[in-house]
C-alpha cells in the first residue's frame, strides 16, 4: 500500500439553498475562468437569489459538500419541448474544484439530475459542451450521447434587436430596445457545461 496516498475525505449531495449562492458564484466563475468565458458571468447575488430560489425559480441547483465547504455544483433548468408531453431537463453547469476531482463527485451530482429528471417525468437530460472541452469522455462515460445533426444557434446583440424590429405587432409599432448582451458572452454560457 502505499503509505504516501492521503485518504480522500467523504462528500455529501444535497440541494442547493440560498445561503449556498456565494459558494454558486464562486465556483461559476471559476467554471468561467477556465473556459476563458469570465466576461459572460454577470449575474449578481440578487439574480441567484430571485432566479434560483424566488417564487419562480428559473433553475436549480445541487452543491457537493467535502470538509464543511461547497467543492463542487450542478445547475439545471427544466425546458418545454412543443410535442413532448413534459419537461426536459438541461444541465446548465456541471464544475467541481481541481483539488476534489477524481473522486465521484461530478458522477454523483450528475446522477441527481438524473434523478430529478426522472423524478419530473423529464425522458432526457440535455447538455451543450464546448468542441474542445476534455469533460466530453466524462459525459461519454456517463451515458450521455453527443448529437452531430443538432447545432446551437444564438441570437443576440445589433441583430436580435433588428429582428426585433421587424415585428409589427407589438408594443403599437414602438420599437423596444433589446437587451444588450455580446454575443460571444451569451454563447460562451451555453458551452460550459
Amino acid at each position: 500500500m502505499n503509505e504516501n496516498k492521503t485518504q480522500a475525505s467523504p462528500f455529501r449531495v444535497r440541494k442547493a439553498a440560498p445561503a449556498d449562492i456565494p459558494a454558486l458564484m464562486r465556483l461559476k466563475r471559476l467554471l468561467a475562468e477556465g473556459e476563458n468565458s469570465l466576461h459572460a458571468v454577470r449575474a449578481s447575488a440578487a439574480d441567484w437569489l430571485r432566479d434560483g430560489f424566488g417564487p419562480l425559480p428559473g433553475f436549480c441547483a445541487f452543491v457537493a459538500e467535502a470538509d464543511g465547504a461547497v467543492v463542487g455544483m450542478a445547475t439545471c433548468s427544466r425546458r418545454i419541448i412543443t410535442g413532448w408531453n413534459g419537461p426536459v431537463i438541461f444541465l446548465q453547469d456541471l464544475f467541481v474544484e481541481p483539488a476534489h476531482r477524481r473522486r465521484g463527485i461530478a458522477r454523483t451530482l450528475t446522477a441527481r439530475v438524473a434523478a430529478l429528471a426522472c423524478e419530473l417525468g423529464s425522458p432526457i437530460v440535455e447538455l451543450t459542451v464546448r468542441s474542445d472541452n476534455p469533460a466530453q469522455a466524462f459525459y461519454r462515460n456517463n451515458g450521455f450521447e453527443p448529437l452531430p445533426h443538432c447545432l446551437t444557434y444564438v441570437l443576440a446583440g445589433a441583430e436580435l434587436a433588428a429582428l426585433a424590429a421587424r415585428d409589427k405587432s407589438s408594443n403599437n409599432g414602438q420599437q423596444t430596445p433589446a437587451p444588450t448582451a455580446d454575443p460571444r458572452s451569451i454563447l460562451a454560457l451555453r458551452l460550459q457545461a
